[in-house]
This record gives C-alpha cells, sequence and structure tokens, in this order.
C-alpha cells in the first residue's frame, strides 16, 4: 500500500503571505485560485482580479441591478472658462449675461 501524499493547503487570500513569491508561486496561486472561482486575490496591497469569463454568483440582484455611478472627471485643460461678468456702459456696476 502507498502512502498518499498531503495535499498542499489552498494559496492564502493574500498571496504576499507565502514563505516563497516568485513569478511561479504567484502564477499557480492564482490559477489555483481560479479554479475555486476566488477571482479577487490580494498581494501585499494590491488587489488582482481575475476575469472568471462565466457569470458568478459575487453580488446579488441588487447590487447588479444599479447602474454604475457616473465617473467624475476634472475639468479638461482646454475647456473654456465660464464667462466673465461685464459692467455696464452707464457705470452702475450692474453686470450683464
Amino acid at each position: 500500500t502507498g502512502t498518499a501524499l498531503p495535499t498542499p493547503p489552498p494559496p492564502p487570500g493574500d498571496l504576499a503571505a507565502l514563505a516563497e513569491l516568485d513569478e511561479a508561486t504567484l502564477l499557480a496561486g492564482l490559477r489555483e485560485r481560479f479554479l475555486q472561482q476566488h477571482i479577487y486575490t490580494d498581494i501585499g496591497d494590491i488587489l488582482v482580479a481575475v476575469n472568471p469569463f462565466q457569470p458568478l454568483p459575487l453580488y446579488g440582484k441588487e447590487v447588479s441591478a444599479v447602474p454604475p455611478a457616473a465617473p467624475r472627471c476634472p475639468p479638461a485643460a482646454h475647456a473654456s472658462p465660464p464667462p466673465i461678468p461685464r459692467r455696464s456702459p452707464s457705470g452702475t456696476g450692474a453686470s450683464r449675461p
């Protein structure tokens, strides 16, 4: 009878916790987590997301039904500045559009 080799523990959620972190162990950890349908993996303060190529039950309908908020972009450098109010010719100080 042969002795079964112990199965290695699954990779942690934070791959920076591995004893050895090189390209091979990083890719192996990501692959193993992908096969377990864990598409989000931390590596220290970096979050890696792997495309699962299939719908996963990660979010409920209440989350997926809400449209994403429009991104807030700073004004473009070439955007026109707001119009400058002009003084009336009479000198009363009233401005006109």
